[in-house]
């Protein structure tokens, strides 16, 4: 591997035909629906937005919720929070997995329904559950949040994109809500290559469409970003290496991912490298900042 412009790269363009699908069902279904919650990473809660969301759900009451806040630097999740906030969106930054975050996230849902309501002038209570549609991008918690609203497992979960593939409804704990678990659904032109990679980062691309070498040399460009809060002992390195070659070297030996003739694997070691960051050990990276300055 060598240092190169990531955005010199050609993008995959990886779109597949369910994610069209999903999207007009979205759109056919908005109509019965009190509240559009889109669910991001908190590790790139803008970019891990779809921007086709509003286009296809205009009008609806809606918030953000930036999940997997346990992977996020925290301070970088305030400055986000505030963002946020003085854009005039509603966001709730959440893990999941921590018990007590989903059930407050409920909470939240049905008084912003009912205020809702109010601000459009209903004079009658609502006589049936608050109805909250959850959207997002693949892999950003969506069915491991709804497993964890439910008293039984209703959603599939999985580490890869695509995992759910229709539309699901479901009771939540006391009836009061209805949620709609949809389908992780992209948007056909991403940005640029930067922007594709941190999608890959997060899970919401599949590794093989980007191929693990490239993914693995981005990750330690990330990592070079904000060398002080990467947890460099994990290789026996002392601080970020200048070159990406060297990262996979200090990999590879630490794990034994050599060849015969002590020749690096690079594919194991990127394997590697790519498993840890995903796996916290790297330490919590949050991997944008605030465009607005002053959030900072």
């Amino acid at each position: 591997m060598s240092v190169i412009s990531f955005n010199d790269l050609a993008l995959t363009g990886w779109f597949p035909g369910h994610m069209l699908k999903a999207g007009r069902q979205m759109q056919e279904i908005a109509p019965l629906i009190d509240l559009v919650v889109e669910l991001v990473d908190a590790r790139l809660p803008l970019s891990s937005r779809n921007p086709r969301f509003h286009e296809l759900l205009p009008g609806k009451p809606a918030m953000v919720v930036a999940n997997k806040a346990d992977l996020a630097d925290p301070a970088a999740s305030r400055r986000w929070q505030r963002w946020f906030e003085g854009q005039g969106e509603r966001v709730f930054f959440l893990n999941a997995r921590e018990p007590g975050d989903p059930d407050r996230l409920v909470r939240f849902w049905e008084r912003t329904a009912h205020e809702e309501r109010e601000k459009r002038g209903a004079t009658q209570a609502l006589n049936r559950p608050v109805r909250v549609m959850i959207v997002g991008i693949p892999n950003v918690g969506k069915s491991t949040l709804v497993n964890q609203l439910c008293t039984e497992k209703r959603a599939q979960v999985g580490p890869r994109p695509g995992v759910t593939r229709q539309n699901q409804w479901i009771r939540l704990r006391g009836d009061q809500v209805e949620l709609l678990d949809t389908p992780g659904v992209l948007w056909p032109r991403i940005r640029d290559k930067e922007h594709e990679l941190r999608l890959a980062m997060i899970g919401s691309i599949r590794d093989e469409v980007i191929g693990i070498e490239l993914l693995a040399e981005f990750i330690w460009y990330e990592l070079s970003r904000q060398p002080a809060r990467v947890d460099w002992s994990l290789y026996d390195l002392a601080a970020c290496p200048e070159y990406p070659e060297e990262m996979m070297a200090a990999v590879a030996r630490r794990r034994g991912l050599l060849r015969g003739g002590g020749a690096i694997d690079h594919i194991r070691a990127a394997h590697a490298l790519v498993k840890d960051y995903r796996d916290l050990r790297l330490g919590a990276l949050t991997l944008e900042s605030p465009p607005d300055p002053t959030a900072c």
